[in-house]
């Protein structure tokens, strides 16, 4: 018993200190903060669970709380996933609004119907609300987490460490998600939902320190010298070589052709561009999927995507709406000549 309390409250505590560390780390990074407030949501809710299961005579105001958490775990994953894919550099007014929906909802049933008086109603429709809100945004992010792992879902090994983390947090979620569910029927015990998570934490944070990179010293990190001149000099690289068109281009490709070492290239898409190697890539593709669109009547739009290097007809139309607020069948209809 000591050692599975052990183990669950360690998880429980280290959650809320990675948690409260992400949603103040780096405030242009939306994914962070969303991702801390998916590890407090979490963290809480299992916080719950192992008091509850540790300790028989547990304040029911930490039970309504627990509850309450279960709220944010499913829409912060969504939106941690979201945000992620689509490179938000603020946060969005509709994410703004759901969240703010979702702590005024909590907030107005806790003082309505508190757990210490009303706890038949927390323990029927809310309980099964909750967990169905949980569920549903659960399904929404994992739509981001398929986008973004992509062909190497089938080929796990071909993933980079990025995706295997993402893989690693969504497959965690997942277990904790049906645990947690069948829980509600007798079928399994909330303990399992800690101790899943508590492993899944570890697991990941000592990947991060066993990473040589890890015990690399850092240098001081310079600023580029002449990073506008630099950033000028591969705009007109992409200009006149157009490696976009390269379905499967990567950061150390275009930092090979550019004469620049990857660390330079990402420190200066990052800084100097400021949207980094994937927005910088798919503004090029987008550049000339237009001119494709008025050139190039016999084309599909599917088929100028291709062209442009885009590798699906669902990245092309993202990319393409995301750079230019505009559909391509809207911007072919727009620029089409009378005949």
């Amino acid at each position: 018993m000591s050692v599975l309390y052990l183990l669950s409250s360690l998880g429980v505590i280290n959650g809320l200190l990675i948690g409260v560390f992400l949603l103040f780390r780096n405030r242009n990074k939306v994914a962070n903060t969303y991702l801390g407030g998916l590890l407090l949501a979490l963290s809480i809710r299992i916080g719950k669970s192992v008091f509850y299961y540790f300790e028989a005579n547990v304040d029911l105001l930490i039970l309504q709380v627990g509850l309450s958490a279960c709220a944010f775990i499913g829409p912060f994953f969504y939106l941690y996933t979201k945000a992620t894919y689509s490179q938000y550099r603020k946060m969005q007014k509709e994410d703004i609004a759901l969240l703010s929906v979702l702590f005024l909802s909590v907030l107005i049933l806790g003082l309505v119907y508190p757990y210490r008086t009303s706890p038949a109603i927390w323990n029927g429709y809310l309980v099964y609300a909750i967990y169905t809100v949980w569920a549903v945004f659960t399904l929404l992010g994992l739509y981001y987490v398929a986008k973004m792992l992509g062909a190497a879902l089938l080929k796990p090994s071909t993933m980079s460490r990025s995706q295997q983390y993402l893989a690693l947090l969504t497959l965690a979620l997942l277990f904790i998600n049906l645990t947690y569910q069948m829980a509600l029927y007798g079928l399994f015990t909330y303990l399992w939902g800690s101790l899943i998570f508590s492993f899944t934490l570890y697991f990941i944070l000592g990947r991060m320190l066993l990473s040589s990179k890890f015990f690399t010293p850092k240098s001081v990190d310079q600023p580029i010298k002449d990073a506008s001149i630099k950033l000028n000099e591969l705009n007109l690289l992409m200009d006149a070589q157009k490696p976009y068109v390269n379905q499967k281009i990567k950061l150390d490709d275009l930092a090979t052709m550019a004469g620049l070492s990857k660390h330079s290239l990402s420190k200066l898409l990052n800084e100097e561009y400021k949207y980094g190697f994937a927005h910088y890539v798919n503004e090029f593709r987008v550049k000339e999927a237009k001119l494709l669109i008025q050139t190039r009547n016999e084309l599909s739009l599917e088929g100028i995507g291709f062209e442009a290097g885009f590798n699906s007809k669902s990245s092309f139309f993202d990319a393409f709406k995301k750079i230019t607020n505009s559909t391509p069948s809207a911007y072919r209809k727009s620029h089409q000549v009378p005949v």
